[in-house]
């Protein structure tokens, strides 16, 4: 995967989380989709599939762990990074077994959005210092 940019779905309710994300990826040249409802998600998903999706837990409708339910049955190979607001949040004991229970949860705001794009390197299994990686300072993370 490294051949080429890196492809993402913000999944985020609130349009400045959505704008920054979105900006920051792009400017490193990661191909972006963002929506503000679950919903809107799933229905994106049934058109292009992105490399990761960026999901918050409180959302309008469908909140974040339904949609990370449905997408573990519908498209179980699409690694999903929590980012969340709340504080005491954890994962559901039913997505811990899913690709998403392997995965770290990232708290609002995000201070080093450098640490999400390290994050879906490592679910990708990509190297941060690979070509076309979209490195842009990221260090290479030790699996930890």
């Amino acid at each position: 995967m490294s051949d080429r940019s890196v492809s993402v779905l913000i999944v985020d309710d609130d349009v400045a989380v959505r704008e920054s994300f979105s900006d920051y990826f792009e400017d490193h040249g990661w191909q972006v989709w963002a929506v503000g409802t679950a919903e809107e998600g799933l229905a994106l998903l049934d058109r292009v599939m992105p490399d990761a999706a960026i999901v918050d837990i409180r959302l309008p409708g469908m909140d974040g762990n339904s949609f990370l339910r449905v997408v573990s049955e519908r498209h179980p190979s699409l690694p999903c990074i929590v980012c969340t607001g709340s504080p005491d949040y954890d994962l559901p004991e039913d997505l811990t077994v899913s690709r998403v229970g392997e995965r770290r949860v990232f708290a609002k705001p995000v201070p080093n959005l450098g640490d999400l794009v390290e994050e879906v390197h490592r679910q990708l299994g990509i190297r941060s210092d690979a070509p076309g990686s979209g490195n842009f300072g990221a260090e290479v993370l030790d699996g930890s």
